[in-house]
């Protein structure tokens, strides 16, 4: 067992400077620490592909769970779109029911891309986003890209 320390820092400046203004109308400084016990990590960077073909299991619930006791059994999740900041292509997320990874596509493209209320996608990373949530293994996360050659960085950190 080993423990991280996760830190979330979030500031921003009041809608009335004239320097890199807020969205508010005061000023934010928000800092929260946690302290995780984990165990197994695992990291990688993935290629990200586009559609059917191009689905990346990022996590598969069912092959690392057995209980699935919330709480107990799970992860924590770092991914991060490594992509320079002048790429407009995204990576798209899923948190799917285990083994609907399939469900996600539409004739051979991604139903992620969609655009309405049918599409499969529980978030975009846009080019040097990141994401850092629990994971109960109650599911399976997906990715692939708008566009071929996408790098998502990952970590999953094991309770």
């Amino acid at each position: 067992m080993g423990i991280i320390k996760p830190t979330l820092t979030l500031t921003a400046n009041s809608n009335a400077v004239t320097t890199d203004p807020g969205p508010m109308s005061i000023s934010l400084a928000l800092s929260v620490t946690d302290s995780l016990t984990v165990d197994i990590v695992e990291q990688n960077l993935y290629t990200l592909g586009v559609g059917s073909s191009g689905f990346t299991t990022l996590v598969d619930g069912s092959a690392v769970a057995s209980a699935f006791v919330g709480g107990t059994d799970g992860c924590f999740v770092y991914m991060k779109n490594t992509m320079a900041s002048t790429v407009t292509e995204k990576i798209y997320i899923s948190i799917a029911i285990q083994g609907q990874a399939a469900a996600a596509t539409d004739g051979g493209t991604t139903d992620m891309a969609r655009s309405d209320a049918a599409t499969f996608r529980t978030f975009t990373l846009k080019p040097g986003e990141f994401a850092f949530f629990p994971h109960d293994y109650a599911g399976d996360i997906i990715a692939c890209a708008s566009a071929a050659g996408q790098i998502l960085e990952f970590w999953r950190y094991d309770r």
